[in-house]
């Protein structure tokens, strides 16, 4: 008989022990694999430049905008024009501007009335946010690999032109970054609280990423050390106090947004193209069901605290729990998802089901609109809800699969030592335990 199992003599065959390919890739592997998904980024990003090109030449005119996929709030904002009359839609315009972006509206009246200089405003500090937000994503992230679904996404190709959204993701996803102190960062509470008191006034979003960040910072996952949120709940809440002093229009869009919630991606939009009630109907009640989905997520996160939170797991699901029954979640708010599914979610079609599903109804949506203009053009509602339905379905599938990987790993931080475990050989002498006296 051997001495040996044949599992152990097999070991050079199969690869050799058990956790010895567990070790993290080298600085060169890591730095080379940055440069290629900068690179990709890079082309992403230029696609969606290239996207805003013909509506720049014609200054954002109806309904050529809506049907090159050009078209979005700040644009018609600027214009002084709304939504067109269509089933499912919100009206839109200036007052229904987050505050800052109503802010730099007003700032670009001061010096121009040309719809296109100030959409060339608008895609400098959108390109910014994004490449600030993927050099946070590099450092927050441990796989890098994972991070292709967001440097290729067509979200960040159809909401480039549409919203400050990705400048307030940026500031969001640095907030991360500094809380934890994801090396070569050091913490620093009280920046990442007015990061976020800043995107809180670009989408009411950034609230959840402050939410989730609360409550991970105490009991983070393994490799992630604790942080207390209080200075940066305070940094947040001042940053908060002082923008709504500057600007008291906040409380006035407030209101405006809850008349006006029903838009188009959600439930209570498709309701409303069925023409099953108005959104005066629809509007209370879903903004109540989508309050009570991220109260319910909460309590869930804080109940199964002590194994350990994911930062960007508790993100996703308090993001995805809250955009699933919102009464309106545009491409733009689906954006927010983006960054914290591809750090929580390890399945490849998981993701590519997802965004694909994002690209259809934000194509969909802009043709929807055109038929607004024109009736006999555009794409017929029905097609429009279907495409929403599928992109819920979609959601629904991506949350299930991140509160899957809620106790897994995927934020850089601080490593946890990866030595491969040790494997006990039968002619090891046996552990004695000696009982204490």
């Amino acid at each position: 008989m051997p001495s040996k199992p044949s599992t152990r003599i097999a070991e050079p065959l199969l690869g050799g022990p058990v956790g010895i390919h567990l070790g993290v890739a080298g600085r060169r592997f890591r730095s080379s694999q940055a440069y290629v998904l900068a690179a990709l980024l890079g082309l992403t990003t230029f696609l969606g430049l290239a996207l805003q090109g013909p509506c720049l030449n014609s200054g954002y005119a109806q309904p050529s905008a809506s049907a090159r996929m050009c078209a979005g709030p700040l644009s018609t904002a600027f214009a002084g024009e709304v939504n067109p009359e269509v089933f499912g839609r919100a009206r839109g315009g200036a007052a229904g501007l987050a505050p800052l972006e109503a802010r730099l509206v007003d700032l670009i009246h001061l010096l121009t009335d040309d719809v296109s200089l100030f959409m060339v405003v608008v895609l400098l500090l959108n390109t910014a946010g994004v490449a600030a937000l993927s050099t946070g994503l590099l450092v927050l992230a441990r796989e890098r690999a994972w991070l292709v679904a967001v440097f290729a996404s067509p979200l960040i190709l159809f909401t480039l032109g549409s919203t400050l959204d990705p400048l307030a993701l940026a500031f969001a996803v640095w907030a991360m970054a500094l809380f934890f102190g994801a090396p070569p960062l050091r913490p620093r509470g009280w920046l990442a609280g007015v990061l976020l008191g800043i995107a809180t006034f670009i989408n009411p979003l950034a609230l959840l990423v402050l939410l989730a960040l609360v409550l991970s910072g105490p009991r983070p996952a393994r490799g992630l050390k604790r942080r207390d949120p209080r200075m940066m709940l305070a940094s947040a809440t001042v940053t908060s106090a002082i923008l709504l002093v500057l600007d008291m229009t906040a409380i006035d869009r407030l209101i405006h947004w809850y008349s006006d919630a029903v838009d188009g991606g959600s439930f209570a939009s498709i309701l409303v193209m069925a023409q099953l009630g108005d959104a005066a109907l629809w509007a209370p009640l879903w903004i109540t069901a989508s309050a009570g989905v991220v109260l319910a997520v909460t309590v869930s996160l804080y109940m199964v605290r002590r194994t350990g939170l994911d930062p960007a797991v508790s993100a996703c699901l308090l993001i995805g729990g809250c955009l699933l029954l919102a009464p309106g979640i545009m491409p733009w708010d689906s954006l927010w998802l983006l960054p914290f599914a591809a750090l929580a979610v390890r399945r490849w079609w998981v993701l590519i089901v997802w965004t694909l599903a994002e690209a259809v109804f934000a194509v969909g949506i802009q043709l929807g609109d055109v038929s607004g203009f024109e009736a006999d053009k555009g794409l017929d509602p029905g097609f429009v809800a279907l495409f929403a339905l599928l992109r819920l379905l979609a959601l629904v599938l991506l949350i299930i699969m991140a509160g899957e990987n809620l106790y897994r790993r995927r934020i850089r931080g601080v490593p946890a030592p990866a030595a491969p475990p040790r494997r006990e050989d039968e002619n090891d002498p046996p552990l004695v335990v000696r009982k204490a006296t």
